[in-house]
């Protein structure tokens, strides 16, 4: 892909979180679409999203559980930015309508307290450099279309991997209090139980999912930076949402994170 091409499939998917329109993904056109090309489209429309008023609130990581791997039939993990005006509060309403195909994933959050920049993070970096860790929710929504044909991950990335929104919990705690690799994750549609995993789902330890995502920005020049929410991935499959549609997990210790879909 030449930088034009680069610059308007980046711009075309700004404007699709705005219009709520989805487009064919990347590799349907560029079959041979990079990891740096894929990179580069997602900051183009992360920077035009940006400059429409919408600020950088941290970083995000997917892919990491094999749960979600089966699920989207990608075997490496993507990553991305998260959004000031894309979080929300615990027990939250959201309107299908301000989403083009969302789905829910469980996971945990890291707020750092220090820059994480480094091509070698070991996970007690990762603690040493979190304020505190706390449940999360994500929404996680679709610009390119998921299922016309297999996705890359190289498109997954192009997508800001598939960042739609996100909610946080009530319990922040401190990494030393708890083992996040035991943290109990017990996912419930309306009330039915859908799914139980745990802490040690997410590339064996959320902390060590978030070490990859330090070192991966590292080496795109852009660090994981103090003060940034940091969502390690879902420990559990992502399921679709419909209107009338209530999602809760709990996390044991980090109690739970609710949103409601109308």
């Amino acid at each position: 892909m030449n930088q034009k091409e680069i610059e308007t499939f980046g711009h075309r998917l700004a404007e699709c979180s705005r219009t709520k329109q989805q487009i064919d993904q990347p590799s349907v056109t560029y079959p041979d679409i990079t990891y740096d090309e894929a990179y580069a489209i997602q900051e183009v429309m992360v920077q035009d999203l940006v400059r429409s008023g919408w600020t950088i609130s941290g970083k995000k990581v997917g892919l990491t559980s094999e749960a979600m791997r089966k699920a989207a039939n990608i075997y490496e993990p993507d990553y991305g930015y998260a959004f000031h005006q894309r979080c929300f509060d615990n027990g939250v309403t959201l309107a299908m309508d301000d989403f083009l195909a969302p789905r829910i994933e469980c996971e945990l959050a890291f707020r750092l307290k220090n820059d994480l920049d480094g091509e070698h993070i070991s996970r007690e970096q990762v603690l040493d450099a979190t304020e505190y860790v706390v449940a999360c929710m994500e929404v996680v929504d679709f610009r390119i279309f998921r299922d016309k044909v297999q996705r890359l991950v190289q498109d997954s990335i192009a997508d800001n991997a598939a960042f739609g929104a996100y909610i946080l919990g009530d319990v922040p705690l401190k990494p030393g209090q708890v083992d996040l690799t035991l943290v109990p994750y017990i996912f419930e549609i309306n009330h039915r139980q859908q799914e139980v995993s745990c802490g040690a789902a997410v590339y064996n330890d959320p902390a060590k999912s978030v070490a990859w995502l330090a070192e991966r920005f590292t080496q795109l020049g852009n660090p994981l930076k103090a003060g940034e929410i940091i969502l390690s991935g879902s420990a559990v499959s992502s399921v679709a949402v419909q209107a009338g549609d209530y999602l809760r997990c709990t996390f044991g210790p980090f109690g739970e994170v609710s949103c409601s879909f109308v």
